[in-house]
């Protein structure tokens, strides 16, 4: 019986692994060039309007940008400085068209 006992406590342990920390990738946007603009390059706007300025890549996309492109990403704010200021600045997590 114990040793049924330890046996079933060793599963529950090894079963009780914490989930791998994948992106989901899942808020979706468009690309906009903002070239003409003094200072920057390609936003991200999101569905709901809000515009966020490309201030990191953690990976390089495998596509490329283009001005009207659906793309789903996840990102982080950052607290620095633009010289762009049409919204606030990320690093861009994941970023996949769709």
């Amino acid at each position: 019986m114990k040793i049924t006992l330890l046996a079933f406590a060793l599963f529950l342990v090894l079963s009780c692994r914490k989930e791998d920390d994948t992106l989901l990738c899942d808020e979706k946007a468009t690309l906009r060039d903002f070239t003409g603009v003094d200072g920057c390059s390609y936003v991200l706007v999101l569905d709901d309007e809000k515009v966020l300025e490309i201030g990191d890549l953690e990976v390089e996309p495998d596509f490329q940008f283009r001005d009207g492109l659906r793309v789903s990403v996840t990102y982080e704010e950052l607290s620095s400085a633009s010289v762009c200021m049409v919204g606030s600045i990320v690093r861009v997590l994941c970023i996949d068209p769709i």
